[in-house]
């Protein structure tokens, strides 16, 4: 699951998930990140930017907390409300920051008349404004909104050691990974050096055929050959992620945050969403190391899997460069 911070965040985001403190606040720190990186002075501590938004003390966080937000009157809108936001606050430059946070902690109860204002707001946000909006279910927002905005659940707080700037470390974390590279620290780092050099020459087409091979079957066979299979498996599956992960971010691509360290915009999401569900069964065939009713090596189980997997990756989309 991807955690968003102040450096991937885009501008419109809905939060889904429970609507509990944990969750507000995870969303607060959030923005006081955002603040942080935008800040105006350099004297400004993190703390300090953390303090003040915790304390609702921070001029451009636009916190709204109340369970219903209307749009507010035509002539004098009142603070609160959509109208007020719209005509007071976002026409005019942020105070201490230069980047603004608008946070609705409870976003299904925007009426349908504030709702509806919003909407060009969210499809061309002022520069360096973000909208969160935390809700139960992107299904209590309009479709008009949903399709404005980024869907996710991931507000952890501390998913990431704070510090991880390396995209593919930080990955490899998100992935649940990093304990691979705790039990195995070397051969690890060799499959990450070699499928990022792999991928800097990638040409996404049949000449990746045997690059691909080896960064996804035989460089950790070859690292982990005297180990158990259960061993061997978790190298296989290690040196799967970034493909697979890449396979989900086109087939999701618009709906859900990007996770992946490489980007593989040469396949159609029908596509990717088809090369995924062959990575999933290979996976499932390797732990079992069956293919029908026939016990199999892992050679034979991956090699059975790449003849149906790589077409799929060598077919170019049209238009694709």
């Amino acid at each position: 699951m991807l955690k968003l911070s102040a450096e991937n965040i885009p501008q419109v985001v809905i939060f889904e998930g429970d609507q509990t403190k944990e969750k507000a606040n995870a969303l607060k720190h959030l923005a006081a990140e955002i603040l942080f990186e935008h800040r105006r002075e350099t004297t400004d501590t993190k703390p300090f930017i953390s303090k003040l938004v915790a304390e609702n003390q921070h001029p451009d966080l636009i916190e709204f907390v109340t369970e219903t937000v209307a749009i507010g009157s035509e002539k004098d809108p009142l603070p609160g409300t959509v109208r007020h936001l719209m005509r007071r606050v976002l026409p005019y430059a942020p105070w201490k920051a230069n980047a603004r946070v608008v946070l609705f902690q409870n976003a299904q109860g925007i009426n349908n008349e504030a709702e509806t204002a919003l909407l060009k707001t969210l499809e061309e946000p002022p520069e360096n404004n973000y909208f969160f909006m935390s809700v139960q279910t992107a299904e209590a927002m309009r479709e008009t909104v949903r399709s404005r905005s980024m869907i996710t659940r991931s507000v952890e707080k501390h998913l990431v050691p704070e510090g991880m700037r390396d995209p593919w470390m930080r990955f490899y974390y998100l992935m649940n990974a990093h304990d691979f590279f705790v039990d195995y620290p070397e051969a690890a780092e060799r499959i990450v050096q070699e499928t990022k050099e792999a991928f800097d020459t990638m040409a996404f087409s049949t000449s990746d055929f045997a690059g691909l091979e080896r960064i996804l079957f035989t460089l950790p066979r070859q690292l982990f050959e005297k180990e158990m299979i259960a061993v061997q498996n978790r190298a296989f599956h290690f040196a799967l992620l970034p493909v697979w992960a890449a396979l989900r971010d086109r087939a999701t691509q618009g709906m859900v945050a990007p996770l992946a360290p490489i980007v593989l915009n040469h396949i159609t999401p029908l596509e990717a969403t088809r090369a995924a569900e062959r990575i999933q069964t290979y996976l499932r065939n390797l732990s079992y190391r069956v293919f029908g009713t026939r016990a199999l090596t892992p050679s034979i189980v991956f090699y059975a899997f790449f003849s149906r997997f790589f077409p799929l990756w060598s077919k170019r989309s049209e238009g694709a460069g």
